[in-house]
């Protein structure tokens, strides 16, 4: 199965300070935005006529 919540918030708190020391994590969660609005409805709007595949030569054309 997954991670419950509570592990989630540990490990993600880790990786942070890991990757950013403490001070760097702790800025990162004073700025981080959960955002607004709806994703599920922009996303299938915005995705409405692409194909999966479309999407992934795009990203694998970057690379």
């Amino acid at each position: 199965m997954g991670y419950a919540l509570p592990e989630i918030k540990i490990n993600g708190w880790n990786a942070l300070v890991k990757e950013l020391g403490y001070a760097g994590a702790t800025k990162f969660i004073l700025i981080y935005e959960s955002g607004k609005g709806n994703y599920t409805r922009e996303r299938k709007k915005l995705f409405k006529n692409v194909a999966v595949e479309d999407i992934f030569n795009e990203i694998k054309n970057r690379s």
